[in-house]
Protein backbone atom coordinates (compact mmCIF):
# COMPACT_ATOMS: atom_id res chain seq x y z
CA UNK A 1 0.00 0.00 0.00
CA UNK A 2 1.82 3.38 -1.43
CA UNK A 3 1.99 5.64 1.66
CA UNK A 4 0.25 8.91 1.18
CA UNK A 5 2.52 12.08 2.34
CA UNK A 6 0.77 15.39 3.41
CA UNK A 7 2.99 18.55 2.18
CA UNK A 8 3.24 21.39 4.73
CA UNK A 9 2.40 25.30 3.48
CA UNK A 10 4.60 27.84 4.32
CA UNK A 11 3.39 31.44 5.26
CA UNK A 12 5.42 34.49 6.58
CA UNK A 13 4.74 36.24 9.49
CA UNK A 14 7.10 38.60 11.04
CA UNK A 15 10.07 38.25 9.25
CA UNK A 16 10.25 34.28 9.66
CA UNK A 17 8.57 31.54 7.64
CA UNK A 18 5.82 28.98 9.43
CA UNK A 19 4.41 25.82 8.52
CA UNK A 20 0.93 24.45 9.08
CA UNK A 21 -0.69 21.53 7.48
CA UNK A 22 -3.07 18.71 8.65
CA UNK A 23 -2.04 15.18 8.82
CA UNK A 24 -4.04 11.65 9.14
CA UNK A 25 -3.22 9.55 11.93
CA UNK A 26 -4.46 5.81 12.67
CA UNK A 27 -6.52 5.55 15.94
CA UNK A 28 -6.40 9.69 16.50
CA UNK A 29 -8.05 10.66 12.95
CA UNK A 30 -7.03 14.38 11.79
CA UNK A 31 -4.28 16.23 13.68
CA UNK A 32 -3.91 20.06 12.86
CA UNK A 33 -0.97 21.36 13.29
CA UNK A 34 0.43 25.13 12.96
CA UNK A 35 3.20 27.33 13.94
CA UNK A 36 1.99 30.21 15.40
CA UNK A 37 3.67 33.57 16.37
CA UNK A 38 2.82 34.87 19.63
CA UNK A 39 4.77 37.91 20.47
CA UNK A 40 8.40 39.48 19.71
CA UNK A 41 10.48 36.36 19.12
CA UNK A 42 8.35 34.05 20.77
CA UNK A 43 6.32 30.94 18.99
CA UNK A 44 3.99 28.06 19.37
CA UNK A 45 3.85 24.89 17.65
CA UNK A 46 0.45 23.40 18.59
CA UNK A 47 -1.01 19.66 17.79
CA UNK A 48 -4.69 19.46 17.45
CA UNK A 49 -7.20 16.87 17.77
CA UNK A 50 -10.45 16.10 15.72
CA UNK A 51 -12.16 17.11 18.52
CA UNK A 52 -10.34 19.96 19.47
CA UNK A 53 -8.32 18.66 21.99
CA UNK A 54 -5.04 19.78 22.73
CA UNK A 55 -2.73 16.84 21.69
CA UNK A 56 1.12 18.24 22.32
CA UNK A 57 2.70 22.05 21.76
CA UNK A 58 6.41 23.16 21.87
CA UNK A 59 7.21 26.81 23.02
CA UNK A 60 10.37 27.57 21.30
CA UNK A 61 12.35 31.48 20.45
CA UNK A 62 13.49 31.47 17.05
CA UNK A 63 15.40 34.43 15.50
CA UNK A 64 16.64 34.22 11.72
CA UNK A 65 18.61 37.38 11.95
CA UNK A 66 20.56 35.20 14.81
CA UNK A 67 20.25 31.93 13.26
CA UNK A 68 19.32 30.61 16.47
CA UNK A 69 16.54 28.91 17.93
CA UNK A 70 16.21 28.16 21.75
CA UNK A 71 13.17 25.01 22.94
CA UNK A 72 11.45 26.45 25.80
CA UNK A 73 8.95 23.76 26.54
CA UNK A 74 8.07 20.61 24.65
CA UNK A 75 5.01 18.69 25.77
CA UNK A 76 2.40 15.58 24.34
CA UNK A 77 -0.32 15.50 26.89
CA UNK A 78 0.00 12.37 29.03
CA UNK A 79 -2.52 10.11 27.81
CA UNK A 80 -0.98 10.32 24.18
CA UNK A 81 2.58 10.01 25.57
CA UNK A 82 4.66 7.00 24.14
CA UNK A 83 2.21 5.94 22.09
CA UNK A 84 2.00 7.85 18.75
CA UNK A 85 5.21 9.37 18.41
CA UNK A 86 3.71 12.97 18.92
CA UNK A 87 6.85 14.25 20.50
CA UNK A 88 8.54 13.12 17.53
CA UNK A 89 6.09 14.87 15.71
CA UNK A 90 6.73 17.93 17.35
CA UNK A 91 10.74 17.84 16.76
CA UNK A 92 10.40 17.03 12.88
CA UNK A 93 8.60 19.99 12.90
CA UNK A 94 11.30 22.18 14.93
CA UNK A 95 13.31 20.92 12.06
CA UNK A 96 11.93 21.91 9.58
CA UNK A 97 11.49 25.54 11.52
CA UNK A 98 15.19 24.96 11.53
CA UNK A 99 16.08 24.38 7.71
CA UNK A 100 13.48 26.85 6.42
CA UNK A 101 14.68 29.80 8.10
CA UNK A 102 18.57 28.69 8.27
CA UNK A 103 18.57 28.59 11.95
CA UNK A 104 22.22 27.01 13.05
CA UNK A 105 21.90 25.99 16.30
CA UNK A 106 18.87 24.76 18.66
CA UNK A 107 19.33 24.80 22.01
CA UNK A 108 17.10 23.97 25.01
CA UNK A 109 17.71 22.59 28.75
CA UNK A 110 16.35 18.82 28.57
CA UNK A 111 14.58 17.33 31.94
CA UNK A 112 16.62 14.64 32.94
CA UNK A 113 14.17 12.11 31.69
CA UNK A 114 14.24 13.68 27.93
CA UNK A 115 18.01 13.60 27.47
CA UNK A 116 17.69 10.19 25.49
CA UNK A 117 14.70 11.45 23.40
CA UNK A 118 16.50 14.90 22.79
CA UNK A 119 20.04 12.66 21.63
CA UNK A 120 17.91 10.17 19.31
CA UNK A 121 17.40 13.33 17.39
CA UNK A 122 21.21 14.76 17.41
CA UNK A 123 20.89 16.67 20.44
CA UNK A 124 24.59 16.68 22.11
CA UNK A 125 25.27 17.52 25.70
CA UNK A 126 26.04 21.71 26.31
CA UNK A 127 27.55 21.84 30.29
CA UNK A 128 27.91 25.22 30.65
CA UNK A 129 27.18 25.05 34.56
CA UNK A 130 28.58 23.82 37.29
CA UNK A 131 26.08 22.04 39.20
CA UNK A 132 25.10 20.32 36.11
CA UNK A 133 28.92 19.34 35.33
CA UNK A 134 29.95 18.26 38.90
CA UNK A 135 26.79 16.14 39.42
CA UNK A 136 27.39 14.21 35.84
CA UNK A 137 30.72 13.80 36.59
CA UNK A 138 29.96 11.79 40.16
CA UNK A 139 27.04 9.86 38.52
CA UNK A 140 29.33 8.74 35.31
CA UNK A 141 32.72 8.18 38.41
CA UNK A 142 30.27 5.64 40.08
CA UNK A 143 28.71 3.88 37.39
CA UNK A 144 30.69 0.24 37.73
CA UNK A 145 29.33 -0.33 34.57
CA UNK A 146 31.37 1.49 32.40
CA UNK A 147 35.18 1.65 34.34
CA UNK A 148 36.55 3.15 30.98
CA UNK A 149 34.03 6.28 31.63
CA UNK A 150 34.49 6.55 34.33
CA UNK A 151 38.53 6.97 34.60
CA UNK A 152 37.56 9.23 32.39
CA UNK A 153 35.39 11.28 34.98
CA UNK A 154 38.40 11.05 37.58
CA UNK A 155 40.63 12.32 35.37
CA UNK A 156 38.45 15.62 34.56
CA UNK A 157 37.52 15.58 38.70
CA UNK A 158 41.29 15.65 39.44
CA UNK A 159 42.06 18.67 36.70
CA UNK A 160 39.10 20.86 38.26
CA UNK A 161 40.64 20.37 41.42
CA UNK A 162 44.50 20.92 40.39
CA UNK A 163 43.89 23.50 37.77
CA UNK A 164 41.11 25.42 38.70
CA UNK A 165 39.91 28.51 36.97
CA UNK A 166 42.20 27.89 34.32
CA UNK A 167 40.41 24.71 33.31
CA UNK A 168 37.05 25.82 33.91
CA UNK A 169 36.01 25.83 29.89
CA UNK A 170 37.98 22.64 29.06
CA UNK A 171 36.32 21.09 31.69
CA UNK A 172 32.96 22.28 30.51
CA UNK A 173 33.63 21.02 26.67
CA UNK A 174 35.46 17.85 28.13
CA UNK A 175 32.53 17.24 30.31
CA UNK A 176 30.09 17.58 27.31
CA UNK A 177 31.58 14.98 25.24
CA UNK A 178 31.91 12.56 27.35
CA UNK A 179 28.21 13.08 28.29
CA UNK A 180 27.74 12.40 24.80
CA UNK A 181 29.91 9.29 25.07
CA UNK A 182 27.70 8.10 27.98
CA UNK A 183 24.35 8.63 26.33
CA UNK A 184 25.84 6.48 23.36
CA UNK A 185 26.42 3.43 25.85
CA UNK A 186 22.63 3.51 28.09
CA UNK A 187 20.37 4.90 25.23
CA UNK A 188 19.95 1.48 24.03
CA UNK A 189 18.89 0.03 27.27
CA UNK A 190 15.88 -1.07 28.66
CA UNK A 191 13.15 1.70 29.29
CA UNK A 192 14.09 1.67 33.32
CA UNK A 193 17.77 1.79 32.72
CA UNK A 194 18.40 4.59 29.97
CA UNK A 195 16.38 7.61 31.89
CA UNK A 196 19.47 7.55 34.37
CA UNK A 197 20.23 10.92 35.07
CA UNK A 198 19.83 12.19 38.22
CA UNK A 199 19.10 16.16 36.59
CA UNK A 200 18.84 17.80 33.42
CA UNK A 201 21.29 20.00 31.15
CA UNK A 202 21.45 22.24 28.54
CA UNK A 203 22.19 20.44 25.11
CA UNK A 204 22.23 21.56 21.56
CA UNK A 205 21.34 20.35 17.84
CA UNK A 206 23.47 21.98 15.12
CA UNK A 207 21.77 22.16 11.53
CA UNK A 208 26.03 20.91 10.74
CA UNK A 209 24.85 17.77 12.05
CA UNK A 210 21.56 17.22 10.55
CA UNK A 211 22.82 17.83 6.93
CA UNK A 212 24.94 15.24 7.62
CA UNK A 213 23.13 13.15 8.73
CA UNK A 214 19.77 14.14 5.94
CA UNK A 215 18.64 10.46 5.26
CA UNK A 216 17.97 9.99 8.78
CA UNK A 217 15.86 12.73 9.20
CA UNK A 218 14.15 12.17 5.99
CA UNK A 219 13.21 8.71 6.78
CA UNK A 220 11.53 10.25 9.99
CA UNK A 221 9.64 12.62 7.59
CA UNK A 222 8.40 9.96 5.64
CA UNK A 223 7.58 7.60 8.79
CA UNK A 224 5.47 10.44 10.38
CA UNK A 225 3.90 10.78 6.87
CA UNK A 226 4.88 14.04 5.80
CA UNK A 227 6.15 15.53 2.21
CA UNK A 228 9.48 17.03 3.39
CA UNK A 229 12.85 16.66 2.61
CA UNK A 230 16.00 17.91 3.38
Amino acid sequence: MVKILTKPHWRMNSGAKLCSFSLHKEVLGNIKTKVLHERDFNYVTKLIGEAGENLGRDHFYMSPKEHLMVDFDMKTEDKYRGKYRLGELLRLISIMQMIENNIKKVELYSRENAVIFHAKYGFKSNIRRFFHRDSILEQIIHDKRFEDLSQRAKYIQERIAKDGDNFIQEAFQRTSILTDDYIQRIKNLPQAESNSFKHGFDMKLEKKFILENKAKFNEMFIRQGLDYQI
